[in-house]
This record gives C-alpha cells, sequence and structure tokens, in this order.
C-alpha cells in the first residue's frame, strides 16, 4: 500500500474517506492548523478495508511518523476535542464525531506500535513536534504530548456522564487506556527501572482530584453495568441516512487489529447482567490500581572517619515503588451513606472515593462468577477497611458467600488462581470472630447446586465446612497444592472455636476428613518410625505419642455391655459421665489457633501478570503473543479454541501459579 490507495485515481477527490485515509499514512506532513485535520476529523464515510489492508497502512504509517509527526497531531487534535466537549457538558454532536474518529485512529496506530515495538517505543512513537510548530495555547498544563492527552481522556471519563450520546465515545476511550497501557506486556514480571510505560505514568501523575474522579466513574460503571441501546447499534450521533461513524466503518473488516468490534457491544448471550462497558471498566480498574513503577534513587553515603583528611563521598543505588494514586484512592473509598470522615473527623491520605457501598455488595455477590469480580473484592476487602467492616455487619452475607461457595464447589470448572483468590477470602473474612458467629446463625432453606445431597434449613456455616472440606479433597486427588490446603485448614481453625450447632452432614464430613488425615498422618509416621529403625538397628520408643483422649474414652466404651446398637445419644451419655473422672494432667495444652493473611514483600509479581491475562481474556483485547514477555503463553497451535492464540487461563489441573505463592499465611 502506498500513500494513496489503490483504487483508481480518477474516483478520488481530496474529500473522500480513501483520500483522506491515504494521506495520513503518507509521507506528506500537514501542520496542525491545516484544515485536513477537520476533514478527516469530521468527515462521516463508510470504509471498510481488510485486515491486511489495515496493516499496511499502519506500517506505511509508522514509515512516515518520523517526518510527518501525524501521530502527536492527531493526539492533540484528539485532546483539543475532549477538551471542547468537556466545556460543552458533553452535548455537541459534532465533536463527539471528532473525538471518535480521532481516538479510533489513535488506538489503532499505537496498537500496531505497541506490538511492533523494537528499540525505545518513546522514541519509536516521535512524541514531539518540528521545533518550528508549538501546542495551542488553549490547551493548558503541562505540553509533554501523553500527559495532555491522558490528562483530557480522563477528565472526559471523570466528568461527563453516560448517556446514549456518549455511550461509545466512552467506550471508546476507555479502549484507548487499555491499549496504551498495553506496554506493560513488553515488560517481564517484575517491575524494573528501564520499563518503558510513558502513557501510564503519565496516568499515574495526575491531579489525585481527578483521580478520584476515574475511580468513581470505572465503579459506577462496574455498578450500574450500563448498555447501548438495541436501536442505537452505532453511534447515536450516526444514524440514519449517510452519518455513519468510524466504528462501523472498520470493526468487521479488521477485527483482529481493533480492540473491540462494535458487535461486542451488544451482548448476543441472553445475559441481561452482562455490559461490555462494565467489563472493561472493571479490568482497565484493576491494571490501575496493580501497576507499580519501580524508581531508582542515588543515596549518598559520607565517609566522615577521622583517619580521612578529606571528605570521600560514596554513592549507592537504591530502588523503590512510587505510590500508587488509584490504589490510594480505592483503599479511601466511602460509603455515601456513612462518611467516618464526618463523624470521627479523620484525615485522609490521597483522593477520596465517595460511593454507595450496598450497590457495589450487590454487584459483586451478582458477578461473583467472574473472577475480575473476585480479584476487585479480594482489593477491596484487604485494602479498604471501611469495606471489610461494611461486608462483615451485612445480616445477609449469603449474598457474597453464596457464589463464592458455589464456585468452590466447581473447583474443576475454575483456575487453580481463581479458586486460590476465593479461598484468600474466606480467610480474610474468617479472622473476624463475628463473622463466624454469624454464618451459623443464618439459615439457608436449600442450597439448589450442591448435587450429592438435599441440604435443607442448614446452616451457612455449615455449608462453608463442608465446601472447605470437598475442595480439600479435591486438591488432593487433583491440584496437589500445598498453599491450597494451607487456606482451607486456616479457614476451618479459625472457625473452629465459633461453631454453634453444625449439621450432621457437615460434622460427618469433618469426622471423614480427620480420619483421612490421621491415616496419612499415621502411615507417614510409620514411614519415619521404619527409617530410624532402618539407621539405627532398633526401633525408638515412645516416637509417637498415643492420643490419650480416645484411649480413655474408648477404654470405658468398651467397659459398657450394651444390648443392641449404640446410638448417638448413649454415646453421649457415656462421655458426659465419664467425663468427671478424666484428668489430663501431663497433656500438652495448645493456645487457640488463629491464622491472618498478609501480602508478601512483592505481591505485583503475581497481580500485575494475572490482571492482564484477566484483561485479554474478558475484553477480547487481542494482542500479539509472540510479544507478550509478561507471563508465560502456550504455543498459538495448541489453543485453537482461544482467540490469536491466547490462552486465557492456566491448565485445569495445573499446581497454583508459584508467583502466588508469595502470598502468606501469618499464624
Amino acid at each position: 500500500m502506498g500513500g494513496v490507495p489503490s483504487t483508481p485515481l480518477s474516483s478520488q477527490t481530496q474529500d473522500t474517506a480513501e483520500y483522506l485515509i491515504g494521506t495520513f499514512v503518507g509521507e506528506k506532513s500537514f501542520p496542525l492548523g491545516s484544515d485536513f485535520w477537520q476533514k478527516l476529523l469530521e468527515l462521516p464515510f463508510s470504509l471498510s478495508w481488510p485486515s491486511d489492508r489495515v496493516e499496511d497502512a499502519c506500517e506505511l504509517f509508522a514509515k512516515n511518523n518520523y517526518y510527518t509527526r501525524h501521530l502527536t497531531k492527531i493526539l492533540i487534535h484528539l485532546a483539543l476535542c475532549l477538551q471542547e466537549s468537556i466545556s460543552n457538558s458533553g452535548s455537541s454532536a459534532s465533536l463527539n464525531v471528532k473525538s471518535l474518529n480521532a481516538v479510533y485512529l489513535s488506538r489503532v496506530f499505537l496498537k500496531y506500535w505497541i506490538e511492533h515495538a523494537k528499540n525505545e517505543m518513546t522514541e519509536e512513537l516521535y512524541l514531539s513536534l518540528d521545533e518550528n510548530e508549538a501546542i495551542p495555547n488553549k490547551l493548558s498544563g503541562d505540553y509533554k504530548i501523553e500527559n495532555l492527552v491522558m490528562r483530557n481522556v480522563l477528565s472526559f471519563i471523570g466528568t461527563i456522564a453516560i448517556s446514549p450520546g456518549t455511550y461509545v465515545l466512552h467506550h471508546e476511550l476507555l479502549d484507548f487506556l487499555l491499549v496504551t497501557m498495553s506496554t506493560q506486556l513488553l515488560a517481564g514480571p517484575s517491575p524494573g527501572p528501564e520499563d518503558v510505560n510513558p502513557f501510564i505514568d503519565a496516568i499515574m501523575g495526575q491531579d489525585p482530584s481527578l483521580v478520584g474522579q476515574v475511580v468513581h466513574t470505572l465503579l459506577n460503571n462496574y455498578m450500574l453495568r450500563p448498555h447501548i441501546p438495541l436501536n442505537n447499534a452505532t453511534h447515536s450521533v450516526f444514524t440514519g441516512g449517510s452519518d455513519q461513524g468510524v466504528l462501523q466503518r472498520v470493526s468487521s473488516a479488521a477485527a483482529n487489529l481493533m480492540l473491540l468490534p462494535l458487535t461486542y457491544l451488544v451482548s448476543s448471550s441472553g445475559d441481561g447482567s452482562r455490559s461490555s462497558l462494565a467489563d472493561i471498566s472493571l479490568h482497565l480498574l484493576l491494571i490501575l490500581i496493580h501497576y507499580r513503577k519501580r524508581v531508582v534513587a542515588d543515596d549518598s553515603l559520607t565517609d566522615r572517619s577521622e583517619d580521612n583528611a578529606s571528605l570521600d563521598h560514596m554513592s549507592k543505588q537504591i530502588t523503590y515503588f512510587s505510590e500508587n494514586p488509584f490504589c490510594k484512592a480505592l483503599e479511601n473509598a466511602r460509603d455515601i451513606e456513612f462518611d467516618r470522615t464526618d463523624i470521627e473527623g479523620n484525615a485522609h491520605n490521597g483522593p477520596l472515593v465517595r460511593l454507595s457501598f450496598a450497590s457495589l455488595f450487590d454487584t459483586l455477590g451478582m458477578c461473583l462468577s467472574d473472577e475480575a469480580s473476585v480479584l476487585l473484592l479480594y482489593s477491596l476487602i484487604h485494602g479498604n477497611s471501611d469495606f471489610l467492616e461494611y461486608v462483615l455487619v451485612r445480616t445477609d452475607l449469603d449474598t457474597l458467600m453464596m457464589p463464592i461457595l458455589e464456585t468452590l464447589y466447581n473447583a474443576s470448572k475454575r483456575t487453580p488462581n481463581h479458586i486460590y483468590m476465593l479461598l484468600i477470602i474466606l480467610l480474610i473474612l474468617s479472622q473476624d470472630s463475628s463473622f463466624n458467629a454469624s454464618i451459623h446463625k443464618l439459615i439457608l432453606p436449600t442450597v439448589p447446586w450442591y448435587q450429592e445431597r438435599r441440604l435443607h434449613q442448614t446452616s451457612l456455616g455449615s455449608l462453608v465446612v463442608v465446601i472447605l472440606i470437598r475442595t480439600v479433597k479435591y486438591n488432593l486427588s487433583k491440584l496437589r497444592d500445598v498453599y491450597l490446603h494451607t487456606n482451607c485448614l486456616a479457614t476451618l481453625a479459625n472457625m473452629a472455636p465459633h461453631v454453634h450447632r453444625l449439621s450432621a452432614y457437615a460434622s460427618q464430613r469433618l469426622v471423614s476428613l480427620f480420619d483421612m488425615l490421621s491415616r496419612k498422618y499415621t502411615k507417614l509416621s510409620q514411614m519415619r518410625d521404619e527409617k530410624f529403625s532402618t539407621g539405627k538397628g532398633n526401633v525408638i520408643e515412645d516416637s509417637i505419642t498415643d492420643d490419650m483422649v480416645l484411649d480413655f474414652f474408648n477404654s470405658r466404651m468398651d467397659a459398657h455391655s450394651m444390648d443392641g446398637e449404640w446410638s448417638v445419644e448413649k454415646v453421649l451419655q457415656v462421655i458426659i459421665t465419664n467425663c468427671r473422672s478424666w484428668r489430663g494432667d501431663g497433656m500438652k495444652m495448645f493456645t487457640q489457633l488463629r491464622f491472618t493473611y498478609e501480602q508478601e514483600s512483592h505481591p505485583e509479581e503475581f497481580f500485575i501478570p494475572y490482571v492482564w491475562q484477566l484483561a485479554l481474556s474478558g475484553c477480547k483485547f487481542s494482542f500479539n503473543p509472540n510479544m507478550i514477555n509478561l507471563f508465560p503463553l502456550d504455543h498459538p497451535a495448541e489453543n485453537n479454541d482461544e482467540e490469536d492464540g491466547f490462552e486465557a487461563g492456566t491448565e485445569q489441573h495445573q499446581s497454583v501459579d508459584p508467583s502466588v505463592r508469595g502470598i502468606y499465611l501469618d499464624p
């Protein structure tokens, strides 16, 4: 493909779509003030190019941008359009058209650049103007292009309400942000000081108040789950006649290069709870709050010893992670119905986000089958003490607990990381004694998804015990991961002092678990004794101390002659009677076990790759797999069911990702 399109020249005029796109990617440079930009951004046309032609256009654009700086210029025009739209409260249809065209073209070419980055990506993008050209005075503030664009994109997202007229523009801007942040995919799993993420670094440098607005909008999108009206399958400002927007022009023809085909905007699954805008808002939020930037600083050391006549200055490099304002904003989120600041006068360090915890709680309960929603719940209860407290005082804990338990029940259909995050959530909740007491008071009429046995009028606490034990046995037979065992048993240990009226079925499962573990323990102990016996020539006496309590009561049971079979009531009566003569002298006293959850020192090594895996899978965002260094990918030929060769998750029976294991328990 050359600087002009391949269609006959006689059929082209300066105002045709083919000519404008061909000129945009060609060799000729147009200044910022040229009317070419207005024609490119305002002209509604219908254009359908095959994917190979789109890629040729991107390749040509990357070659010529060094001379034309058209990427910088269209980004500046995007910032201008968005700034003007904000001043008009997003009500201008013509500005929305121009913004859509600018953000769409910018996204397509930026994505190509990131996927084909070779050397220093920032230098390859040439995010600057020639010396003889200046940024318009209308754009106030930092004139660094990435900062300028990100400030206006985030300002539009944070201040302009979603409506039928702005829905698609909001969606396109979120898609644009996802593309600009995909530079993380090029780096390794552990963030380093040499990583180049110009756009996401620009996002992190925005004003705290703007950060708070964006976090609020993304959470609202997730909770409200807006849908594009079915009668507005394209831009609402492009309905009727020949008014058609950029998305309609290219999306169906070049879906492999486009972030999100328009057809995905209208869900065909029939699931009313799914919303593509809610999905991408959630994934963007997770990427933002888990981003970490490693910074290098010089720590100057001065030798002040008396032996030295002069001062010797020694420099030592130290690295640290800069503060993430989006993570801080999520931690500072407060319930709009009850703001503790108003009562206790607490000062907040960072942006403050106020929203309805009730709506967030209900939405999470509805969406916890989705792995990204599980990660959001974890991020909230681990980082936001107010939200954790809100969850613990809710009387309808089954809203969250039932989908968590159902997902664990279907563990064979989930990824190990998904299971692990759910178990961590249960562990965090079980650290609170009121939670452990409350779940035994909440009675479930039925549990329709539990197939092995009919559960009627069972307590939520009994169901938790049953599911945790079932997870332990599943892990023994399939995953065989010690960290999953640790989490399950730690949660059961935290619950133990508060168990009340445990159901017969849950009690039977506990006995079954104890029997299984005791047999394994006995077998291992015998193997150890045999090893010592073989090595030293004699058996070490008393290497395993008998369980004195069982021996005492078993002997008392044997002393009673019974007519007929033992019943539960008869066994209990014998135990009660003989308790009076029991003496525990010489027995070792154990303190009450209580386990707490703590993140390891470098959680970013797990969470950054994890959130991008979820985004690539959940947002239908295709990315060149050969360029992904953030996490390992299987060979594309082995994943015929996945788009573009991307493996959405780990194998079902694979052990938990080693980086997850840095998240540990502290007894």
